[in-house]
């Protein structure tokens, strides 16, 4: 199984949408296109992927906004994806009871625990991917990603 992050899902959703979006949307416009397909080349199947439900909470937070002709196929889009991916509860108090918890709040803290069980984590939140990678955990950081392509530009 391969854990997916806030802002990782928020571009794979928006892309779905309408990948003319990325670069337009609030939540997106430091990504492309090109980002895009390489968060989906990582993928690869979306039965692949594993989301806490604080992960969908805060997803559905950030894009439920969408207003005229994206609200449907947000709304498309958000239930086709929570239909093929698994879905992993974990207690909000065994969050609080790592050190992580201190420096990155509950749902990085939760995410750190379970990614330790996980293929590996994809995340654009360079202060998890830095505690991910100290705890041995295989990290696709999209941020890092997307500064090693700008510099071998």
């Amino acid at each position: 199984m391969i854990l997916i992050d806030t802002n990782a899902l928020v571009l794979l959703i928006v892309g779905l949408i309408d990948n003319n979006l990325i670069g337009k949307h609030k939540r997106t416009s430091i990504y492309d296109e090109e980002d895009f397909q390489l968060l989906l080349q990582v993928i690869g199947d979306l039965n692949q992927l594993v989301v806490l439900p604080n992960i969908w909470t805060e997803v559905d937070n950030l894009l439920n906004n969408f207003g005229g002709t994206y609200k449907y196929p947000y709304l498309e889009r958000i239930t086709e994806i929570i239909s093929v991916t698994s879905e992993k509860y974990l207690d909000s108090v065994s969050g609080t009871k790592t050190h992580s918890f201190y420096e990155l709040g509950l749902t990085d803290s939760l995410i750190l625990e379970y990614a330790k069980e996980c293929k590996f984590l994809i995340t654009s939140d360079s202060k998890l991917s830095d505690y991910a990678t100290a705890s041995g955990i295989k990290v696709y950081d999209m941020v890092k990603q997307k500064n090693t392509r700008i510099e071998n530009y």
